[in-house]
C-alpha cells in the first residue's frame, strides 16, 4: 500500500520527490519536464488540467496523471 499523498505540489518540489538523487530541485524539475514532453499527447493532457499555463504548481489531478504514467516518487534508482 502506498503512503504517497496525492495533493497539489510545487513543480520543483514534486520533481525532487520523483528524483531525490538529483543535485537540486531545479535539475529534477528539468528532468521531469523532459520526460513529460517526450509524449506530446500526454503533455497536452497535463496542460489541460493546469489552473493556468504558467502555474508553478501541479494540481491534484495533474499529480495523479503523472503517477499513472510514470509511477510514484521513489520508484527510480537510475537517474
Amino acid at each position: 500500500m502506498s503512503t504517497f499523498k496525492i495533493k497539489s505540489y510545487g513543480k520543483s518540489e514534486f520533481a525532487w520527490l520523483m528524483f531525490p538523487k538529483m543535485k537540486d530541485p531545479s535539475s529534477a524539475q528539468d528532468k521531469l519536464l523532459r520526460w513529460i514532453k517526450k509524449n506530446p499527447r500526454f503533455h497536452k493532457r497535463l496542460l489541460r488540467l493546469a489552473n493556468t499555463k504558467d502555474d508553478n504548481n501541479y494540481s491534484k489531478e495533474q499529480i495523479q496523471l503523472i503517477i499513472d504514467k510514470f509511477g510514484e516518487p521513489g520508484e527510480y534508482d537510475d537517474y
